[in-house]
């Protein structure tokens, strides 16, 4: 089943105000047309994506989000704290529980209607046992259906331990998306401090610091 959240039961402490010229934080790196952000536990995957919606929607695009289960409401209204009212009626979120599938094909018809600039599938594959193949079709026809209109595609999943030994993490369902040739990602802990992140791209390592909103 597949439940469409409501701007207002996420956002009850947003105030009612103009947006800056620019959000707080940092610039963040640009999307690939399909992004796929492995992300070690506690890490801030959900932050990390809510920041690139936010930045979408203060540059009036129009953002859809599938999720198993909502954002925390205290930290969604951290981060979108400068997102007016109006902007936020571009933020159209389906809460899906374990029927990801569902709500991607969900997302995927309202995206027909209404061409999002960025579409987000918030832990798209579970965190043990095997990954849905539903959802893996479901994601298919989704990349096909925003391809032409240029929507950039994030996806998130969980990094596990690697039992071999040949590499520090593995990438849950990697190999699934491969096909896709998504741009792949890892936001990982870094031992320069607790609230220190490391997003790794290719070869390169950009060093973050999380906080209250978003990263920086």
């Amino acid at each position: 089943m597949v439940i469409a959240i409501t701007v207002e039961r996420l956002v009850f402490n947003l105030s009612i105000q103009e947006p800056p010229n620019k959000p707080t934080g940092v610039d963040l790196p640009l999307l690939h047309s399909i992004t796929h952000l492995a992300v070690g536990e506690g890490c801030g995957g959900t932050s990390l994506a809510l920041q690139y919606a936010r930045d979408t929607l203060l540059d009036g695009g129009r953002v859809i989000w599938v999720c198993e289960k909502s954002p925390d409401p205290l930290r969604f209204s951290q981060i979108l704290n400068d997102v007016d009212v109006v902007a936020l009626a571009k933020y159209h979120m389906m809460e899906c529980g374990e029927g990801v599938a569902g709500g991607i094909l969900t997302g995927s018809k309202l995206a027909q209607r209404l061409t999002p600039q960025l579409f987000v599938i918030d832990d798209w594959t579970p965190r043990s046992g095997q990954a849905d193949r539903l959802a893996i079709s479901a994601i298919d026809s989704l990349a096909t259906i925003l391809q032409p209109s240029g929507c950039k595609l994030l996806i998130t999943s969980a990094l596990y331990g690697d039992a071999s030994g040949q590499k520090e993490w593995k990438i849950r369902g990697k190999k699934l998306l491969e096909h896709l040739l998504p741009s792949n990602w890892q936001l990982t802990s870094s031992e320069k401090g607790l609230q220190k992140r490391n997003l790794q791209i290719g070869d390169d390592i950009i060093q973050l610091q999380i906080n209250d909103e978003g990263f920086s």
